[in-house]
């Protein structure tokens, strides 16, 4: 998992995120070698979806198989608040790797 800490070193030095969150298996104690990395992150951004997605691709360049999904606080905050099930998973069962105070 040092691969997972110099991923979140890179995005904290380029992209600024307010969140990172790891969750799959990576959080639940499964990562192997034939595991993804999935991150959730919390940045706020005028981008569309795609384009956030693009933008943490490049910085983070890695081989690594990476699945990102990238919110802005208030489309976080609404998922929180509306109850979807992937956030509650994500919440309960992820990683906080990052949190900007």
């Amino acid at each position: 998992m040092d691969n997972v800490k110099n991923l979140v070193d890179k995005l904290k030095e380029a992209y600024k995120p307010e969140l990172v969150i790891l969750f799959g298996s990576g959080a639940n104690g499964k990562f192997d070698k034939d595991s993804d990395i999935d991150l959730l992150i919390v940045k706020e951004t005028k981008k569309r979806p795609l384009w956030r997605r693009i933008e943490v691709r490049k910085i983070l360049a890695t081989e690594q198989p990476v699945d990102v999904i990238v919110y802005t606080p208030d489309e976080f905050n609404k998922l929180k608040k509306d109850g979807r099930s992937f956030i509650k998973d994500v919440i309960i069962n992820g990683k906080i790797l990052f949190e900007r105070r």
